[in-house]
C-alpha cells in the first residue's frame, strides 16, 4: 500500500550555520524540536530523515528515539535522495519538511496534506505563512518523474524548482492561511546565526516541554518590538 510520509531532509554541513541540527535549543536539539513537532500530525504514516552517511552516525540516537526512519543518500543531489525514499517506502505523497525549521507548522501540515489529496495536485503549499513554518506536499510519482527531467544542479538541491519552473505543466495548489498567519515577511527559520539567536530567545521564554505554537510566537515576536 503507498503511503503518505513526512520525509525531512537534514544534514549536518550546513555551509551558513554548520552542524545546526544538534545546536541546543530550549534543553534539546533543533533536530530533536522538529521531531517531536511532526510527530504529532495526525495525517501522516510516520517521518522519514532523508540525510547523507556522514549525518546518519551523529543523528542516528535522536530519529530512534522518536521513531523516525533514516534513509541515506546524496549530499549534493537532494532530489535523488527523495527519489529513493519514495521508492523504498513506496510512497504516495511526500511532506517535504526541512530541518532549519523548528517551528514548522503542524496544524498547516495536516491542511496542506488534505488539500492536497482532496484537489488532486501535483504540489500543494501554503505559501503565505511566516518563513519557516511551512511545507510542502508532492506526489511521489512527481518526483521520480522529475529526477528523469532535470540535471539543473539548481533543482536537484532544491527539489521543488523544476516544477514551479514549468509552472503550466504540473497543477499547483496554493492554500490561503486564516489572516493571522498570512505573515510571510516574519522569519521564524535558522539559516543564519541570526536566526538562531531568535530561535533560541523565542525557546528561552516561551518553551514549557511542550511544543511550541506558532500564535504565541508570533505573539512574542510583537512585543518585544
Amino acid at each position: 500500500m503507498k503511503r503518505d510520509y513526512i520525509v525531512l531532509q537534514a544534514r549536518l554541513g550546513s555551509k551558513r550555520l554548520s552542524g545546526k541540527l544538534l545546536l541546543p535549543l530550549g534543553g534539546a536539539s533543533i533536530l530533536e524540536h522538529i521531531l517531536l513537532r511532526l510527530k504529532t500530525s495526525g495525517e501522516t504514516e510516520g517521518i522519514i530523515v532523508a540525510t547523507t552517511v556522514d549525518t546518519a552516525a551523529r543523528i542516528v540516537s535522536i530519529t530512534e528515539k522518536h521513531g523516525a526512519r533514516i534513509f541515506i543518500g546524496s549530499e549534493q543531489d537532494v532530489l535523488g535522495r527523495y527519489i529513493g525514499a519514495v521508492k523504498e517506502f513506496q510512497i504516495r505523497n511526500v511532506v517535504r519538511a526541512t530541518a532549519d525549521n523548528p517551528l514548522v507548522d503542524i496544524g498547516y501540515l495536516d491542511r496542506a496534506l488534505v488539500l492536497h489529496r482532496n484537489s488532486g495536485a501535483d504540489l500543494t503549499s501554503f505559501p503565505r505563512l511566516p518563513y519557516g513554518t511551512g511545507i510542502e506536499v508532492i506526489r511521489g510519482e512527481v518526483l521520480v518523474s522529475i529526477g528523469e527531467l532535470t540535471r539543473d544542479p539548481f533543482e536537484r538541491e532544491h527539489i521543488t524548482q523544476y516544477i514551479y519552473r514549468n509552472e503550466s505543466t504540473f497543477r499547483i495548489i496554493r492554500g490561503t492561511p486564516d489572516s493571522s498567519m498570512d505573515k510571510p515577511e516574519v522569519r521564524l527559520t535558522v539559516d543564519t546565526e541570526d536566526d538562531y539567536r531568535r530561535m533560541k530567545d523565542i525557546y528561552d521564554n516561551l518553551y514549557r516541554g511542550e511544543p511550541i505554537r506558532v500564535s504565541d510566537a508570533l505573539d512574542y515576536l510583537y512585543r518585544k518590538e
